[in-house]
């Protein structure tokens, strides 16, 4: 039977002298194999073969290696490629230091102990410290930023930054940038040296530069103003070359001495071939910043003004006013205070994701305190279910992009401070667009 349907294909497949020649071959294999077939059973005579034409052979060649033989292979599935999307909501605070000491003194030098203060209110805050060449490929496009995140900068080149600030950026894992003007490196005296500059950039310092002389860049002092133009492109391209031979980097970012400055300034500097220039002007930078005109928020001594200003993001209050919470914090007993959906860090591939966390082991809420702000959205109309204590939001539309930051914060009660948790999670983008398989 087996032989017959084999057969039967066989002759559906193939005709005329070809199908003859594969059928007389068939039979007698058959014959062989002990087979007993309509075609194998001996009726009459079979004739002689008809040689096959040149064209003919060819013909068989092709039918016999088709690939209707083969078996059917699993068909590949590839993912959508999925577009990029640049997160052209962030903000960043770039905060503005100058000198430090074991005690403070002046404006401009902070004591170390309130440095401390400030880098950990920072770090529990969660809010991340993020390098300026983040920000600079932020605004070409090159990659995104966190929707709320902060700089930290030092200038003028005291070696006070190497003592006391540089351990606790380096214990804390803060990126920083420091700005040198040329007669104040490596000098002696409390100026830095080549070697100190050189160990901080192996942990985290960037480099740029902050002029040749110190001096206010629009202060003709007496210059014609070509002479004045001619002093300043020195001041300005001098001071980059400088760095960067001795340093073997490239220097792009430019402070102005004292944030003085002027369109002409920004557009020499420019010209120079430096791409982000600070001020001190006491503005975050946004997508729309100029380039030129990035805004700082200058730390002075003792006073706590500027920082608060500079760790306020949206309406939220600074975090120097905020009581921030571990996402992971544990009660006595070893159980989440917060349980929360998303969990912190966690992959996931539900683009439109309900966003909710569990606060019961807090005890009691204040339900009218109660805000939840999503990266990009800012604060989002979520629900909260009193008495099982829990936040829920959904998301209105598909994420596009990886990150994803939520910010929930509280009151226990009327007379009691906010209270903070801020959370991330990812959303695996290509994994989000390969079909379930059935």
């Amino acid at each position: 039977m087996r032989a017959s349907l084999f057969l039967s294909l066989t002759l559906f497949i193939f005709s005329g002298s070809s199908c003859k020649r594969i059928e007389a071959k068939l039979d007698r294999i058959a014959r062989a194999a002990g087979l007993t077939t309509e075609a194998a059973q001996p009726t009459k005579p079979k004739p002689p073969e008809v040689p096959l034409t040149p064209e003919q052979q060819a013909i068989e060649a092709r039918a016999l290696n088709n690939a209707i033989f083969e078996a059917a292979k699993p068909e590949e599935v590839v993912p959508k490629a999925v577009p990029f999307e640049l997160n052209k909501s962030a903000i960043v605070s770039i905060l503005g230091y100058h000198d430090f000491r074991e005690r403070g003194g002046s404006p401009m030098i902070i004591a170390s102990a309130k440095f401390r203060e400030q880098m950990q209110a920072i770090k529990d805050s969660g809010i991340p410290v993020i390098p300026l060449s983040d920000v600079l490929a932020w605004r070409k496009g090159l990659k995104n930023i966190p929707e709320e995140s902060i700089v930290i900068t030092m200038d003028d080149g005291w070696e006070g930054v190497h003592t006391y600030a540089y351990p606790v950026l380096k214990e804390f894992g803060f990126p920083f940038t420091a700005y040198l003007y040329k007669k104040y490196v490596n000098i002696g005296g409390r100026s830095l040296s080549w070697d100190q500059i050189r160990e901080m950039m192996k942990n985290g310092c960037e480099i740029g530069s902050h002029s040749v002389s110190h001096e206010s860049l629009r202060i003709k002092k007496g210059r014609k103003e070509e002479d004045h133009q001619l002093w300043l492109l020195g001041e300005l391209k001098d001071s980059k070359e400088f760095l960067e031979k001795n340093l073997g980097v490239p220097i792009t970012s430019f402070a102005y001495p004292f944030g003085v400055f002027d369109d002409s300034t920004s557009d020499t500097a420019l010209q120079v071939g430096y791409e982000t220039l600070v001020t001190v002007n006491n503005q975050k930078v946004s997508w729309d910043t100029p380039m030129g005109k990035m805004g700082r928020y200058i730390i002075h001594g003792e006073s706590d003004a500027n920082f608060k200003l500079a760790t306020s993001f949206r309406g939220r209050g600074d975090i120097a006013s905020n009581h921030f919470l571990v996402p992971d914090t544990k009660d006595e007993n070893g159980k989440l205070l917060i349980e929360l959906s998303p969990l912190p860090e966690e992959v996931i591939t539900e683009r439109q994701p309900l966003i909710q966390a569990n606060l019961k082991g807090l005890g009691s809420i204040l339900p009218e305190s109660v805000k939840l702000r999503i990266g990009g959205l800012g604060v989002v109309p979520a629900s909260y279910d009193h008495p099982n204590m829990t936040v829920s939001y959904r998301l209105p539309y598909k994420l596009r992009r990886e990150d994803c930051a939520v910010t929930l914060s509280f009151k226990r009660s009327a007379e009691a401070e906010d209270e903070v948790v801020n959370w991330r999670f990812k959303v695996n983008l290509t994994a989000a667009y390969i079909p379930i398989s059935q």
